[in-house]
């Protein structure tokens, strides 16, 4: 049942190869080197074949070219493929295909031999297509009957035709568009909506933190079971926490562009300041630098991951730059070091000039996959005495690693406590974007889906003289409001050329949106309690009520079909404004 498709796969690449060689019998030599090229391809498809029942265990899906094309510096990903790199496998890598040859030729020699594999692998393929229509949707997961081959060409196929770009409805009001506008475009004059109690100042220092692969899935602040991060549940008493903040893709490079330059991160066919000649939006580092603060960004993992270094040059907002190589520490694994450095080279930071205001950017990086522990670090069983989740030896070193990060944002707060920074600090605490481990939907990783585990993120304000006693906020927003909610209560005029929303801002859109870049053109909303998802590519839309639905089980696009209808327009209206504002063309 799950392999119907990759015979299917071998037996029409085995009727283009013969084809092609016995067109060219005439010509005996260009024959023979058509045979050596189909059966070197063959071989290579072989390989794949083994790497991609790895790939399948970690993504819980076959890998599209759009996966191909986010890796950036292949480098990177080392640690990631070493972790999962079995004796098996390793084996198979090499056995696999020398004895597809032995077979191939060997084959080639016996006509009945050549008859007996086709129609062995013809009938497996109808069989396998008979039993899947039967039983597949009750038993199997989705992605598992797709031949990883045909997924790599398909997907290969669609981006060179330029088939990536789909088109949107415009039967949209024209004043959906309204909430996209930058600051600039809105034409309204500045205002500050917190205030902070009378007679308290306002911070003078900015610390944003942003977690790796760090969403609300396993937080108990937001609502796990699970006691992983006991220093920022017990910091959360001095902070304002929201509940409904989301990234706009799952993936580092979107949330990079958008909380440092607080617009949208762009399109699947444009992401955003991809070089085209627009003049960048002003940081919120740059405005604090011009106004006299130390200003620094600080990173354990690699800036020259995809632009992220010329682009934070390109800024001039930053006085230091910092990521694995200059953090001081050794490096642990390909993506970079561990987050205990960032830390602790932010508090270094901190102390050479303890009485000139700052901003810090600090990025983490070890909760990234492979999930790797310090030295000297014993992990913790967080599942003992309850039932094994999927993929629970992944999830286990994440939650470790992610313990780990937490006691060292402890170790920051009270470092701010020890050098009397904590009142005139605001310390900001999201993530880059979640990470799925199967639960309670198929895809593992990031980037594939908008589903909650992957794309709703936490944001923790922090300060103990505006926030005494704790609070929390239900209000809907995502990383594009980040910078303009920070400038809010700083009494700071936001950059012209930010989109997004002050969290403050009564009027703000109760709204967030999103997408997936990985797992074909997927586009999403969320709008008060209701979630809408279009798959663009098979024209299929999801519509969830989150208030009654959290884990997003039931569809109610069929039964709410106004509701999907009206959440489409919105969803068109974001997507038709970002394609004209990347070319400079919106109006």
């Amino acid at each position: 049942m799950s392999s119907w498709t990759d015979a299917l796969f071998a037996i029409v690449c085995g009727l283009v190869g013969a084809f092609a060689v016995r067109a060219t019998q005439r010509w005996s030599n260009v024959a023979a080197v058509l045979r050596g090229v189909f059966l070197g391809f063959f071989a290579l498809c072989a390989i794949y074949g083994v790497a991609a029942v790895g790939l399948f265990r970690y993504f819980n899906r076959p890998v599209t070219f759009g996966v191909l094309g986010l890796i950036g510096n292949a480098t990177a990903v080392r640690s990631s493929i070493a972790e999962r790199l079995t004796l098996p496998i390793a084996l198979a890598l090499v056995l696999v295909p020398l004895i597809f040859l032995a077979l191939a030729i060997w084959s080639g020699r016996s006509r009945r031999a050549t008859a007996a594999l086709f129609t062995l692998a013809f009938l497996w393929v109808v069989a396998g297509w008979l039993l899947h229509r039967q039983l597949w949707k009750e038993q199997q997961p989705v992605h598992l009957w797709v031949s990883p081959h045909a997924e790599l060409l398909r997907t290969t196929a669609v981006r060179l035709v330029g088939g990536q770009r789909p088109s949107f409805p415009k039967d949209f009001p024209p004043e959906d568009v309204a909430e996209f506008r930058t600051f600039g475009g809105r034409s309204l004059p500045t205002k500050f909506h917190f205030q902070p109690a009378p007679g308290i100042a306002r911070p003078k220092n900015v610390i944003l933190i942003v977690l790796e692969s760090v969403g609300t899935k396993y937080l108990r602040l937001y609502g796990s079971p699970l006691e992983v991060t006991p220093n920022l549940d017990r910091e959360a008493r001095h902070a304002l926490v929201f509940d409904n903040i989301y990234a706009h893709a799952s993936f580092t490079y979107c949330s990079f562009r958008t909380l440092n330059f607080s617009v949208y991160p762009g399109l699947p066919w444009h992401y955003a300041m991809l070089g085209d000649g627009r003049k960048f939006p002003g940081t919120l580092a740059g405005t604090l630098r011009a106004r006299g603060s130390r200003t620094a960004y600080i990173n354990n993992g690699n800036l020259d991951w995809e632009d992220g270094r010329w682009l934070l040059e390109s800024s001039k907002a930053f006085d230091t730059l910092v990521d694995y190589e200059t953090v001081g520490c050794p490096t642990l694994s390909s993506w970079g070091t561990e987050d205990r450095c960032a830390f602790e080279h932010l508090i270094r930071w901190i102390d050479e000039k303890p009485n000139e205001s700052f901003f810090a950017i600090c990025w983490t990086d070890q909760t990234h996959d492979p999930y790797l522990l310090g030295p000297g670090v014993a992990p913790i069983d967080f599942f003992a005495g309850r039932p094994q989740p999927p993929f629970a030896k992944d999830l286990s070193a994440y939650l470790n690693v992610l313990h780990e990060t937490d006691r060292q944002l402890g170790r920051m707060f009270a470092a701010l406590r020890e050098r009397g920074l904590a009142d005139d600090t605001l310390v900001v605490v999201t993530g880059d974007h979640g990470e799925a481990f199967a639960d309670p939907h198929q895809q593992r990783g990031h980037a594939w889906s908008v589903y909650e585990e992957e794309v709703h993120v936490p944001l923790i304000i922090w300060n103990p003289r505006l926030f005494p006693e704790g609070t929390r906020a239900e209000t809907i927003g995502a990383h594009v409001d980040v910078n303009p909610t920070i400038a809010d209560i700083l009494g700071l005029e936001p950059d012209a050329e930010w989109q997004g929303h002050s969290l403050f801002d009564p009027e703000k859109p109760n709204r967030a949106y999103f997408l997936a870049i990985a797992g074909g053109d997927v586009f999403g909303v969320r709008d008060e309690e209701w979630k809408y998802v279009y798959d663009v590519t098979s024209g299929r839309e999801s519509l969830f009520n989150l208030g009654g639905d959290p884990d997003e089980q039931r569809d109610l696009a069929a039964t709410e079909p106004e509701r999907a209808n009206r959440l489409r327009q919105r969803v068109a209206a974001w997507v038709t404004f970002e394609d004209a504002f990347l070319w400079g063309r919106e109006n």
